[in-house]
């Protein structure tokens, strides 16, 4: 059960004395307007909306206590949210993803994040935030993507992935030591390698196609040369055997159809560097695969709770702008649907990437 309290101030910042208990199921996951609102690293209030609510304290006559739906509330705080907690259909501030027996993935930065500020001599904390509740008995924490994606911008060996989640869970057992660290179980570590194996060759052919997109996207792409660019982006994934449905296309079909703003999909591939490189691909491609990893994850299990921890605002806004919205396991691979968003896929381009799809299934 998740609780918010809600305390009235008055004018001079002082309580008034009317306060609100208010008790929930679970906390709906917010959405992608929400996170392009949200400045990382800054305390702002953030608006919640608890499942199967009941209020069951109150000394406000407006909000008696009783039984919702749901109930809407929005929270001023001084805690920041510096990490997102990707989960089933949004996000959630890190901390706030945290729920009993749910298994929590962390990335590189959130790893970096957690050392400084937990770690002896490390940097001292600034302030509070939702990150730091990471550190709980009710956590889960399983470092398998740091392992996977090793720390030489290039494919680790399975001796590196070993010796890479033996760092990485000796690390957060020392720096979380009330949370549960897993991971690195013998059988857990020979499936881990195994998977790493298994996706070489699909892994290789999406940094090849990154190589080869990423010229195409370099400039914005005007409405008059959308079609053919994403045509060519078509093209270009064809040529390296992979779906039009793939998310690394998916990506760069919205990074070449939105303009103005923040095109997230395109800062998520690393277009945006003065010069692509194999290495920029790599980790382009590492990213994506920890999203498709992720989405698997949620087909296979339906009922489970896992979170994917990252401080990265554009790879979370790919995540929320896809749409991801079903996941089914399936006799084979998991299969997961996307219905991108409009902010991430504009009406007329979708149709073009409609069109590539029924031209060449």
């Amino acid at each position: 059960m998740r609780y918010v309290r809600y305390e009235e101030t008055g004018p001079d910042g002082q309580p008034t004395g009317r306060e609100v208990l208010i008790e929930g199921r679970d906390l709906a996951p917010m959405g992608y307007d929400a996170l392009v609102a949200r400045t990382l690293n800054r305390a702002s209030p953030i608006t919640l909306k608890l499942l199967d609510a009941q209020v069951v304290k109150s000394s406000m006559e407006e909000m008696p206590p009783g039984n919702a739906s749901f109930l809407e509330t929005t929270v001023g705080t001084d805690i920041t949210v510096r990490h997102i907690g990707l989960v089933r259909g949004g996000w959630l501030p890190a901390g706030l993803a945290v729920t009993t027996g749910n298994v929590i993935m962390p990335d590189r930065c959130t790893l970096t994040e957690l050392r400084g500020r937990f770690k002896a001599g490390g940097m001292e904390k600034v302030g509070r935030d939702f990150v730091d509740w990471l550190d709980d008995p009710n956590a889960r924490i399983n470092p398998v993507l740091l392992a996977l994606e090793g720390n030489q911008r290039e494919y680790p060996t399975g001796a590196q992935i070993e010796s890479q989640m033996a760092e990485h869970v000796g690390l957060l057992r020392s720096l979380l030591p009330q949370a549960t660290i897993i991971g690195d179980a013998p059988e857990v570590m020979a499936a881990i390698k195994q998977l790493a194996e298994e996706q070489r060759a699909p892994s290789e052919r999406t940094i090849e196609f990154l190589l080869a997109t990423a010229p195409l996207l370099r400039h914005q792409v005007s409405r008059e040369r959308l079609p053919s660019v994403m045509g060519a982006i078509a093209e270009a994934a064809r040529r390296r055997g992979l779906s039009l449905t793939d998310i690394a296309v998916a990506c760069a079909m919205s990074a070449a159809a939105v303009s103005g703003g923040r095109n997230a999909a395109k800062r998520a591939l690393k277009f945006t560097v003065p010069s692509y490189s194999r290495q920029d691909a790599f980790n382009a491609m590492a990213d994506l695969r920890s999203l498709k990893a992720f989405a698997a994850l949620l087909a296979v299990v339906p009922t489970g709770r896992p979170v994917l921890c990252t401080s990265d605002k554009d790879l979370a806004l790919v995540w929320c702008g896809l749409n991801l919205a079903e996941f089914n396991a399936g006799e084979g691979a998991p299969v997961v649907k996307a219905r991108p968003l409009d902010a991430f896929l504009p009406p007329a381009a979708g149709q073009i990437y409609q069109g590539l799809m029924e031209d060449h299934p």
